[in-house]
């Protein structure tokens, strides 16, 4: 009886040990199924639309950009390979943006900042509030007469690592848009717009978080709420069924 206590004794530790093993392991695996990001919320407006919600989710390598209650598609930046991807469900297909290197020396306006604390705002995690006003000089007298292209009220020094991705993100966007322009002032293509649109590097990260932006093509938005949150690392892929290609000047390139 002695040995028989002891022999059901030796399996109740080696299932107690088995379970144990099998409960790190299922954990370790869910551990691996979520990743800790950045959630960006923001209330969006353009003419001709009513306002609309995105969010935007900034790990330490990947973008994901989503419309609230919109599943037509989303947008991922790879910061590693630099590269934009533009997923559309409809037709299966996905936009691939590559970085594309450029000067700002190649446009044909010099835009100027200003950049002043907003004195009277109220502080945002305990830092001030300030206007990064990107404008240019549109007089030719005696008196310069000043447009201003784009306005963003951002805080300082929050966030730094989402900053960083977001002026990465923001220099690949841009990227495709020099490739698009032929450099030339017309009624339509006006200084704001290659200030604003075209060779827009996004020097206002290195300054801080925007929390508000107005853009010269009536374009705005507002940083409603920023927090962490957990998600699944499958909502930084991309589908690998889906046909892929770019946009040239002139015409589509398809890449597969």
């Amino acid at each position: 009886m002695e040995k028989n206590l002891i022999f059901k004794l030796f399996l109740l530790l080696i299932m107690q040990a088995v379970s144990v093993n099998v409960a790190a392991k299922a954990k370790t695996e869910n551990e691996k199924k979520s990743q800790d990001v950045y959630q960006l919320v923001y209330i969006e407006r353009e003419p001709g639309t009513d306002e609309y919600e995105v969010t935007m989710l900034v790990s330490d390598r990947y973008i994901r950009i989503d419309e609230t209650g919109e599943d037509s598609g989303y947008i991922i930046y790879d910061d590693k390979k630099k590269v934009i991807y533009s997923v559309a469900h409809q037709d299966k297909s996905t936009l691939v943006i590559h970085q594309h290197a450029f000067s700002e020396k190649d446009s044909p306006v010099q835009p100027k900042v200003e950049y002043l604390q907003l004195a009277d705002a109220p502080m945002v995690s305990g830092k001030n509030i300030y206007n990064y006003r990107v404008f240019v000089n549109t007089g030719a007298g005696v008196i310069d007469k000043e447009e201003t292209c784009t306005e963003i009220q951002l805080v300082e020094d929050i966030l730094p690592e989402v900053r960083k991705i977001l002026l990465n993100y923001q220099k690949v966007v841009s990227g495709q848009q020099v490739k698009m322009v032929d450099n030339k002032i017309t009624e339509m293509q006006t200084s704001c717009f290659y200030a604003d649109q075209i060779y827009n590097t996004g020097a206002y990260y290195k300054k801080g978080l925007p929390i508000q932006e107005w853009h010269s093509n009536e374009r705005s938005k507002i940083l409603t709420t920023y927090n962490k949150i957990s998600v699944d690392p499958d909502k930084f892929k991309i589908p690998e069924n889906y046909r892929q290609f770019s946009i040239g000047k002139d015409s589509k390139r398809p890449l597969q």
